[in-house]
């Protein structure tokens, strides 16, 4: 039996997701997830990582939540857009899920409703024809969970300076899908039951890993000899390093250029491009407060004339 739980707080929902394999992450499952692995959700879900901070990101992330459903309404004006308040679980299973948004007035029946929002190149790269699977199998969580829901639905608000688009994506129910979401819960429950802890992904999970480091033994001396990876790594890294070295010359020789011309200026007004300079306080900790000046160079020409040259 699904339960469902109002949401009143952060707190008190962190504390509910914890014991469950919540919708947001199923992709780690499958492996489509883009930041979070199964070694991460593995350790998170043991106690090994830690605690998620509220981070500015986040918290634009929920205040835009508003601005998708309110263009979601304009696009589709027979749909009435509720805000959900419930956490859905279910026990037996350990999944659970918290819908951003409920749809009501579609003659299909109940709708649940997942809102993002992506930048123009990450719309570009992830999102055509469809939403990209990690975010497809976080709504058919979603709709699994709502067992009154009859479709679902991802709306993508992309966040374009020249261009505002909120395309609606229709993710139908799926009775397969939805078993092998089971599935994959279960097995990973099962995991963590006999602990067998999966290999990182040391492409996802460099933050993660840095953060649970052990201190450093002093004067230790480990023996790797044997492992016949990591020559391979290594050779493969030198060969990189080796590649870029040119380009990340160059890159310091141009921006040593426009330090140069921009001299005691804090702001440069150029075509296509808006340059700061501006002086930063780094404060004292393991050494003395310091000040410096930190360039940052954004591009402002139009979207189409990033995507067709100029060079």
């Amino acid at each position: 039996m699904i339960q469902r739980i109002p949401v009143t707080d952060r707190d008190s929902w962190l504390v509910l997701r914890k014991q469950d394999v919540t919708a947001s992450v199923v992709g780690a499952l499958f492996g489509c997830h883009p930041y979070v692995s199964l070694y991460g959700l593995f350790l998170e879900k043991t106690g090994g990582a830690p605690a998620d901070e509220q981070t500015p990101f986040l918290e634009w992330r929920l205040i835009l939540e508003s601005a998708v459903a309110a263009a979601v309404e304009r696009q589709r004006p027979e749909w009435k857009i509720v805000k959900a308040t419930e956490y859905l679980r279910d026990p037996e299973t350990r999944i659970g899920a918290t819908p951003d948004f409920y749809i009501h007035g579609d003659p299909r029946g109940l709708g649940v409703l997942q809102t993002k929002t992506v930048d123009p190149r990450g719309f570009r790269l992830h999102w055509q024809e469809q939403p990209p699977f990690w975010i497809a199998l976080q709504n058919a969580t979603e709709l699994m969970l709502e067992q009154n829901a009859a479709f679902g639905a991802v709306a993508a608000l992309v966040i374009d300076p020249y261009k505002l688009e909120c395309p609606i994506f229709d993710i139908p129910r799926h009775a397969g899908v939805e078993q092998r979401i089971r599935e994959g819960v279960s097995d990973f429950w099962d995991a963590v039951a006999f602990g067998e802890v999966p290999n990182p992904d040391f492409s996802k999970d460099a933050d993660l890993l840095a953060a649970i480091e052990p201190d450093v033994i002093e004067g230790k001396r480990i023996d790797l000899t044997g492992d016949n990876h990591l020559p391979v790594l290594l050779a493969e890294r030198a060969e990189l390093k080796a590649r870029v070295k040119p380009d990340l010359d160059r890159i310091d020789a141009i921006e040593t250029e426009v330090r140069f011309k921009m001299g005691d200026a804090e702001i440069a007004m150029i075509d296509g491009f808006r340059l700061t300079l501006k002086e930063q306080t780094r404060k004292a900790g393991f050494h003395a407060e310091s000040r410096s000046r930190v360039l940052r160079i954004k591009e402002t020409r139009p979207k189409e004339e990033l995507n067709n040259g100029p060079f």
